[in-house]
């Protein structure tokens, strides 16, 4: 059946939710006869791609108090004629598509990817949708509370593109591009500097963790707010030659083969698409049992669990994968055996596919 799905993502970055849109897009295309068209801001770079199988659509878009934007989509929504409308991104989007599928009496599906408590509001919010699909269990536990006239609420796991993720690893080229020894054991994590992402915590167990053996290095990549607060905390703890604010990167998938372990000891998070890439790169992973975490990661099976906050805990996992590279090895392969197995863009594209089927089916 062929159906013109319009696709609706207002984030301005390449990844995330954004990246997830681009793995559904060639893999609807590769798989499915459907014709997709594609909402973003004309400033944002996923407008600058080209995308097979989809045509893009541009708009100005100037945040989530931008209420104008609405007609936008509502003029695009109506001149292709959409069959389904799918809300990717939040940002104000899940707002605006929902407005939208009000107006136009498109069915729509809203994908949540974040498991932050919302509003009483949500609960109409969500009730324009025809279904909401979360990205995990854990987000569907927060999210289902809003959805009681939500007929259709899914789970469709974020996924991985194995190709993107398939370079091998250059320890050179690491160490000369961040300054860092050449025999040292690389830990690193890809998160914003938000305190909920716990990169204060990897800060401070990184003193236990070089205290036990000093050829380690830590890469902190990402950027936030908490940037100066972090400077601060590495320099206090003497830690300057051994962990590295690195910045926002977009060669996440040049990097991530080049390092030893990601630590991720986040507070909360949807999914953990970081631990995804690095399963399909065959690292070691440290995290921590929230959101949806545990469907990626299971304690020493498929990474290492460690307690939310608790410094001993995050630094004594390091210091096992730093001093037993069989270990590393083992988690990782098996880390990716998992993710291979469960979180594939066709997996994501083929549910996503039965869905905008059921959501268009007749009453």
């Amino acid at each position: 059946m062929s159906l013109k799905i319009l696709h609706i993502e207002l984030g301005r970055n390449l990844y995330g939710g954004a990246k997830q849109v681009v793995y559904l897009l060639d893999s609807l295309n590769r798989q499915f006869d459907y014709e997709n068209h594609l909402i973003c801001p004309e400033d944002s770079k996923i407008a600058s791609l080209s995308l097979s199988g989809c045509q893009t659509h541009t708009i100005a878009y100037r945040g989530e108090t931008d209420l104008f934007a609405v007609k936008r989509m509502v003029n695009i929504a109506r001149k292709i004629n959409a069959d389904v409308i799918h809300v990717h991104s939040r940002r104000g989007a899940d707002v605006f598509g929902a407005m939208v599928a009000k107006i136009t009496g498109i069915p729509a599906i809203c994908t949540r990817r974040v498991d932050n408590p919302e509003s009483l509001f949500a609960t109409y919010k969500y009730s324009q949708f025809a279904a909401v699909a979360s990205i995990s269990e854990g987000v569907f536990n927060v999210v289902s509370h809003h959805c009681e006239a939500v007929k259709h609420q899914p789970v469709i796991h974020s996924s991985v593109d194995f190709k993107e993720f398939s370079k091998p690893g250059d320890k050179a080229w690491l160490s000369e591009t961040f300054s860092i020894p050449s025999d040292h054991t690389v830990i690193a994590n890809f998160a914003q500097l938000i305190s909920r992402k716990g990169q204060a915590d990897i800060i401070l167990a990184m003193e236990k963790v070089v205290q036990n053996n000093p050829k380690v290095s830590c890469l902190l990549f990402g950027k936030g707010n908490l940037k100066e607060s972090y400077e601060a905390l590495i320099d206090r703890h003497l830690l300057t030659e051994h962990v590295h604010l690195c910045g926002f990167t977009d060669e996440v998938s040049k990097i991530l083969p080049s390092v030893d372990i990601v630590v991720h000891p986040a507070y909360a998070e949807g999914l953990g698409v970081i631990l995804l890439q690095a399963g399909a790169c065959k690292r070691a992973v440290v995290s921590t049992p929230v959101g949806g975490i545990p469907e990626i990661i299971e304690h020493n099976e498929t990474g290492l669990m460690v307690t939310p906050g608790n410094i001993d805990e995050i630094a004594d996992a390091l210091i096992t994968l730093v001093n037993d590279k069989q270990t590393r090895e083992t988690l990782g392969n098996q880390l990716y055996q998992h993710v291979k197995g469960h979180f594939s863009t066709d997996e994501m594209a083929t549910s996503y596919s039965e869905l905008y089927l059921t959501v268009t089916q007749p009453s």
